[in-house]
């Protein structure tokens, strides 16, 4: 079972997901796709984008790298 998270993380992790999953459609990628250019599974990039998972640091550069933008592009806020 999973801790509790307090709600202003709870909140910053809903807008990682947000912009993460803003990006790779942009990028025009699937889930999958995305996991296999960023060596992550799938349902990894799912509950990250779900805001149910907060990825570690390296991961987050992994991702990026995998769409081609710097880390910091993934941290700013979603348009949405």
């Amino acid at each position: 079972m999973h801790a509790s998270i307090p709600p202003r993380l709870a909140e910053l992790r809903r807008q990682f997901g947000l912009r993460l999953r803003e990006i790779r459609e942009e990028h025009d990628l699937t889930q999958e796709r995305l996991g296999e250019l960023a060596g992550l599974d799938r349902k990894t990039i799912n509950r990250i984008e779900n805001g149910m998972y907060s990825p570690r640091l390296d991961n987050v550069f992994q991702i990026a790298d995998a769409l081609g933008i710097a880390a910091y592009e993934l941290l700013q806020r979603a348009s949405h």
